[in-house]
C-alpha cells in the first residue's frame, strides 16, 4: 500500500513538473501566436512575428520582427515594421489578475504610408479597421467572466521612441517623404483593473497609428496639396480632415 501511495505521489509530481516544463517552454510560441492572431484581427491585415524570447524567471523578454502587411490594393511591402520590442513583466503577478507588465519599449519603429490614386492611404484603411473592431468589441462586451474569459493585462509604462515615417504621395502628384514620428508614451494602459489582450492591443495600435497618420497629414498638407487640383485635391482634403 505504501509503495502504491509512493508511486502515485511520484507520478503526480512528474506530471506537475512536466506541465511546468511544457508551459515554460511554450510561453514563447503562445505569445507569438497571440500577437499574430490579435494583430491580424485588429488591423484587418496579416501580422507576423519573427521571434519571441521571454524568461519567466526574470520577467524580461524580447519580441523581434513584427511586420504588419499592407491592406489589399497596395504594394506587397509592409505598412509597419517593429524590429525589436522589450518587455519587463512583474513575475509575481503571473498567477494574478491582472497580469502586470512594468514596461514595454519599442525602439525605432518604421511606418510606411502610401497615398493611392483612389485617394486613400494604407494607414487610413488600417486605422478605420482598428476603430471598427474597437466599436464591435464594445458592442459585444458583457463585462462578465464568461466561458471565454481571458486574464486581463495592465501595462504601467508603454514607450516607442525614434520612429520613422516613410511616405509616398506620388500617385496624386506629391513626393516621397521621410520624417521622424512623434514619440508615444502611455501610462497605466488597461487601467488599474487591467483589460483584455485585444483591448490592450487596440489601444497601443491606435496610439501608434495616430502618430503615423498625424505625420502623414502634416507632410501632405505642406507638400502635396500645393500641387493638386480638382478631384485629386478634394480626395486628399477628405483624407486630411
Amino acid at each position: 500500500m505504501k509503495k502504491a501511495i509512493f508511486f502515485a505521489a511520484a507520478g503526480l509530481l512528474a506530471l506537475i513538473v512536466g506541465v511546468g516544463v511544457y508551459l515554460y517552454n511554450s510561453i514563447d510560441p503562445i505569445v507569438k501566436n497571440a500577437i499574430e492572431k490579435y494583430g491580424s484581427e485588429i488591423t484587418g491585415t496579416d501580422v507576423s512575428v519573427s521571434s519571441v524570447d521571454i524568461s519567466l524567471k526574470s520577467g524580461r523578454g524580447t519580441i523581434r520582427g513584427i511586420r504588419v502587411a499592407n491592406p489589399d490594393g497596395f504594394s506587397d511591402d509592409d505598412a509597419f515594421e517593429l524590429s525589436e520590442i522589450t518587455v519587463d513583466i512583474d513575475v509575481a503577478s503571473l498567477n494574478k489578475d491582472p497580469i502586470v507588465i512594468q514596461e514595454v519599449t519599442i525602439a525605432e519603429p518604421v511606418a510606411k504610408a502610401i497615398l493611392s490614386a483612389r485617394g486613400d492611404t494604407n494607414l487610413g484603411i488600417i486605422k478605420r479597421h482598428v476603430e471598427a473592431y474597437q466599436a464591435g468589441a464594445r458592442g459585444s462586451s458583457t463585462g462578465e467572466k464568461g466561458a471565454g474569459y481571458e486574464k486581463r493585462i495592465r501595462i504601467l509604462r508603454f514607450r516607442f521612441e525614434e520612429g520613422v515615417l516613410h511616405g509616398d504621395a506620388t500617385a496624386l502628384g506629391g513626393k516621397t517623404i521621410e520624417r521622424a514620428l512623434s514619440p508615444v508614451r502611455l501610462e497605466n494602459v488597461g487601467g488599474n483593473n487591467g483589460s483584455s489582450p485585444d483591448a490592450i492591443a487596440k489601444e497601443i495600435t491606435r496610439a501608434f497609428l495616430n502618430s503615423a497618420t498625424d505625420a502623414v497629414k502634416s507632410e501632405l498638407r505642406g507638400r502635396a496639396t500645393e500641387k493638386l487640383e480638382g478631384e485629386a485635391k478634394k480626395a486628399l482634403d477628405k483624407i486630411l480632415n
